[in-house]
């Protein structure tokens, strides 16, 4: 039944599969009926030993016990994802206990759940297919690191241009990035003055010195700053003062920010601190070098499949992370989905959102409505599908190098809209995309990784052999 050649008859690699259970008699068990695999298998009795395993060897599946008296299953589970995040888990449990497996759900971000006793048969099929889970996950990445070798290769060549042509005399517009169609923007003069404040070679409270401006819009300015106290390179969003100058705006910053900061996830950038200095507030964050899927589509038009859904994959993967503890993004556009270069995906401007809805001024960001759902236009509450909605925008962009709306439409009329059919891909690609963004939120997919696992189903029969 197991067989060491995947589907073309060539010989697989050989992936390490560590089984953690205190029980011996279990692991022994275990042992026997693995032994078919054509793999490594790393069994231990110890959760320490795995973990100090998992820190030296990279593990493709790991099958781990809930109940341990060290420490307990769930716990290993989540270090091992923040360790290895492709890492396929399966977590074992000798009673069906609910709220337990729950909480594994929650932090371990386990992909099977695994009743004892089990049947033998039915444990090996799950094994391999959390390998060739496992090795969708590394192909999928490794197109993404190839994507971002291209543009860090274009981006390199249009900076070389931009500096001879500088050094030439000749006129090169600032490097302040692209603002989206239908995206409103703080009145010109307000953003020069904001930007003449903090020059490089300025400070920013004494402890972070302006490097260079990477981007600006209408909630405010992003530069690259030194944290001259840990001597780090960090992005600095300098918001704007239409945000700030009201006092219930800055009780949801902070409220917001609060929260935003506890998350720590491999694919979401870190807010590292609100502050305020001279009366300007300011965020700082993890500095990530790379460009923006906007920059990616504007260079590639449309994207091949396989990098849409892995995008989707990763994009879900950290959306359900944020929502589970209580995190919404609510501005998700191809702007906010960095790539690094060394190809690792990240969503920027968790905890930012609180203001969207903020009736401050006409000059003020109210968000991309082609991107936004009915809920969030008509200003009702969101949840989680508010975000569900949006990923599915920006899937069905990455699919067709065009938003599902005209980017000129106003909010109002695109709520009138139905997003036009994509061409030439299958019905079934099309069902998942058009449940995602249904206008009422109780017929879209209940969660983001909900919709990811359909579209990748769907989309299945348009990857390459």
């Amino acid at each position: 039944m197991v067989s060491g050649l995947d589907q073309l008859g060539k010989p697989r690699r050989r992936h390490n599969i560590l089984v953690v259970d205190d029980d011996e008699v279990v692991l022994d068990v275990l042992k026997r009926l693995f032994s078919c695999l054509p793999h490594n298998l790393i069994l231990t009795s110890s959760p320490l030993q795995a973990l100090e395993t998992i820190k030296t060897t990279e593990v493709a599946v790991l099958l781990c016990d809930m109940a341990m008296p060290q420490i307990s299953g769930n716990e290993v589970l989540a270090k091992a994802k923040k360790a290895q995040p492709n890492v396929v888990s399966i977590l074992l449990s000798g009673k069906a206990d609910r709220d337990a497996t729950i909480r594994a759900i929650n932090d371990g971000g386990i992909w099977k759940f695994v009743l004892k006793p089990w049947d033998s048969e039915e444990l090996l099929r799950m094994m391999e297919e959390a390998i060739d889970r496992y090795e969708k996950i590394c192909s999928q990445e490794q197109k993404l690191e190839d994507l971002a070798k291209h543009m860090t290769a274009v981006v390199r060549k249009k900076t070389e241009l931009s500096a001879r042509k500088r050094g030439s005399g000749i006129k090169v517009r600032a490097a302040g990035g692209r603002v989206p169609a239908g995206r409103v923007v703080l009145q010109k003069r307000r953003t020069r003055r904001i930007r003449r404040k903090n020059q490089p070679g300025s400070s920013l409270g004494k402890r972070y010195k302006i490097l260079e401006l990477i981007d600006e819009g209408g909630m405010g300015t992003i530069y690259k700053a030194r944290d001259q106290l840990l001597g780090i390179p960090v992005a600095v969003k300098v918001l704007a003062p239409s945000y700030t100058r009201k006092k219930e705006n800055v009780r949801a910053l902070k409220a917001e920010a609060r929260i935003a900061m506890q998350l720590s996830h491999r694919h979401i950038v870190r807010l590292h601190n609100l502050q305020i200095s001279r009366h300007t507030y300011f965020l700082v964050m993890e500095y990530v070098s790379g460009c923006t899927f906007r920059q990616v589509l504007l260079q590639n038009d449309r994207l091949p499949v396989n990098i849409a859904l892995q995008v989707a994959r990763i994009c879900a993967d950290a959306l359900d992370y944020a929502h589970r503890h209580g995190v919404l993004h609510r501005d998700l556009k191809p702007e906010n989905l960095m790539l690094t270069e060394d190809g690792v995906l990240k969503i920027i401007d968790f905890g930012l959102a609180c203001l969207m809805g903020s009736d401050n001024s006409q000059d003020v960001v109210a968000g991309t409505p082609i991107y936004m759902s009915p809920e969030q236009i008509q200003g009702e509450p969101m949840d989680q599908r508010t975000d569900v909605y949006s990923l599915g925008a920006i899937a069905y962009e990455l699919l067709t190098g065009t938003p599902p709306f005209p980017p000129t439409a106003t909010a109002q009329e695109i709520l009138r809209m139905i997003p036009p059919e994509l061409p030439d891909i299958p019905s079934a690609v099309r069902e998942v995309l058009t449940k995602c963004m249904a206008a009422e939120r109780e017929t879209r997919w209940a969660s983001a990784g909900s919709f990811a696992q359909a579209f990748s189903q769907a989309a299945a029969e348009l990857l390459p052999a």
